[in-house]
Formats: C-alpha cells, sequence, structure tokens
C-alpha cells in the first residue's frame, strides 16, 4: 500500500472519529450547539481532504518518520483544541445556570422584601 493512500486513509478515519465524536458531545449536551458546528464542518473538510486530495510523491519531500512526527503533532492539536471548546462549552452552560439561579434569587429576595415591608407595616399600624 503506497504511503499516500494510507495518509488518505488516515485523514478519513480521523474525520469521522472527530464527526462522531461532536455528535455525541451535542447528544450529550456536553458542547454548545455553536461549538459542535464549528466541529462537525472542521471533520467534514477533513474526510473530503482525506478523499478528494492525492498525496502522491510526498515522500520525496518529506520522510516517512517525519510524516508521522506530523501526523502526532496534528493529532495532539486537534485534541487540544477540542478539550478547550469542550471545557469553554461547559463553563458558558454552567455560568448560564448561574444566572439563572441569580436571576431567580433576586426575585425571591424582592418578594421577601415586599413581604417584610408589608409585615412591618401592620405592626406600625396597630402600635
Amino acid at each position: 500500500m503506497e504511503p499516500g493512500s494510507i495518509l488518505q486513509i488516515i485523514m478519513i478515519v480521523v474525520g469521522l472519529y472527530l464527526l462522531i465524536a461532536v455528535v455525541s458531545s451535542l447528544a450529550k449536551r456536553k458542547m454548545t450547539e455553536s461549538f459542535c458546528l464549528t466541529w462537525g464542518m472542521i471533520a467534514i473538510i477533513i474526510i473530503l481532504a482525506g478523499i478528494l486530495l492525492r498525496p502522491a510523491e510526498w515522500n520525496r519531500y518529506i520522510s516517512a518518520m517525519g510524516m508521522l512526527l506530523l501526523l502526532l503533532i496534528g493529532f495532539c492539536i486537534i485534541y487540544g483544541a477540542y478539550f478547550m471548546s469542550s471545557k469553554v462549552s461547559e463553563l458558558m452552560r454552567k455560568n448560564m445556570e448561574l444566572s439563572m439561579q441569580v436571576s431567580l434569587l433576586n426575585h425571591e429576595k424582592d418578594e421577601l422584601k415586599k413581604k417584610l415591608e408589608e409585615i412591618v407595616e401592620r405592626l406600625d399600624n396597630i402600635n
């Protein structure tokens, strides 16, 4: 099997794995929709690049070990970016949840303040 074909297969497999991971993250609500849409587009681009690009004679310019090193660096970059975007999504969701809780607490505080003012007013009227 030619090294170019192996590179194509690797790109297609990585794209499919990334697409499955993105759909899974969206289904489990680990990532927001905007991040999932972006990562889905990146996965489709990687799959299409693996299908359409024909890396012929690339081994004249870079050795097999050099290509392996570049693939490992690429995987690390993709994993790091995916990890960071999932953490940012998680923090965005937590921030939204906390803001909703603060809003509810403020509303409850206002209601209790009104009730307290009514009670104080009644006590003043009695005395």
